[in-house]
């Protein structure tokens, strides 16, 4: 990535999602979170084999989601599967000096899918950088919200 491509132009992924924003440009809003939502995609297959299971709820619960500017992965929910948190995290038992170490499933599940990711995510951020300038004359919009 040298330092005349359009994702360095703009000033990284955080910027060009903000200008998206200031400029209102649905177009290019539903692309930037169908390319964030793409490599997070390939991470959850990876953290569903490192996730501890007891009875697959767990497992089962692991969803890919996106921003603008974030990948996400989400896990558990708060009726069937509240112990998410905890699994992953960590916690200490009350009026204990015991606790439970996290096991960290989707944090050690992102280095291992990093590979996957960080060619088709970079490549999908500089498509939509072009098609921003192109589109708009410029590659960041400083101030306001229209």
């Amino acid at each position: 990535m040298g330092v005349n491509d359009p994702l360095m132009r703009v000033g990284g992924i955080a910027t060009l999602a903000m200008s998206i924003r200031r400029m209102q440009d649905e177009e290019l809003t539903k692309e930037m979170k169908a390319a964030s939502k793409a490599a997070a995609e390939k991470v959850v297959p990876i953290a569903q084999t490192m996730v501890p299971v007891r009875t697959g709820a767990l497992r089962q619960s692991i969803k890919a989601d996106s921003t603008r500017r974030h990948g996400l992965i989400k896990a558990g929910t708060n009726v069937k599967v509240p112990y998410a948190y905890n699994v992953h995290r960590g916690h200490r038992y009350a009026g204990s000096s015991r606790r439970y170490i996290g096991k960290r499933y989707i944090s050690n599940a992102v280095p291992k899918a990093w590979p996957q990711i960080i060619d088709g995510y970079v490549r999908s951020m500089n498509r939509i950088a072009k098609r921003f300038e192109k589109k708009h004359g410029v590659a960041r919009v400083y101030g306001g919200f229209k």
